[in-house]
């Protein structure tokens, strides 16, 4: 799995403290490498640069911090972190597979398109404000795509 790419299907990965525990719309498993290698990899094989992708939405959004990913313009492929991407305890998640959200006590339950759920310890403001980040992202890049294609 060393040259294992980022699609559709992953809903999400974080640090198993060895390496990356991802998880597919039908299937979880475990990676040798850390999450940060794992995204500048996907970002690489798409034809993009994980830091310039990072600036990127930087520039245009002025996401310092938690900034959301663009692995895949082409494909619509953004992740979200839900803490410092830097942190053990960091969450990639997928913004394009999430259907709902919802407040828990503990936590946020995230709802996949595909039916799976998963509980974080992760606030429900933080995923919020992250999902907001990624919709204007995303609108960003359908109206850059639109113009491209109506040249």
């Amino acid at each position: 799995m060393r040259n294992y790419i980022i699609t559709d299907d992953v809903l999400c990965f974080t640090s198993n403290g060895y390496g990356t525990y991802v998880v597919e719309k039908n299937k979880d498993f475990y990676l040798s490498i850390d999450c940060l290698k794992l995204l500048k990899y996907g970002c690489n094989f798409y034809g993009n640069s994980y830091n310039i992708q990072r600036q990127f939405v930087i520039d245009i959004f002025n996401y310092y911090i938690k900034t959301p990913i663009i692995v895949s313009s082409y494909n619509m492929i953004i992740f979200f972190p839900t803490c410092t991407p830097s942190s053990k305890k960091c969450i990639w998640l997928a913004y394009n597979n999430i259907t709902r959200y919802v407040k828990e006590s503990n936590g946020t339950k995230i709802y996949f398109d595909n039916g799976k759920e998963m509980n974080i310890k992760v606030p429900y403001t933080t995923i919020d404000n992250q999902i907001t980040k990624c919709i204007k992202i995303e609108k960003y890049l359908n109206g850059i795509m639109r113009k491209t294609v109506e040249k």
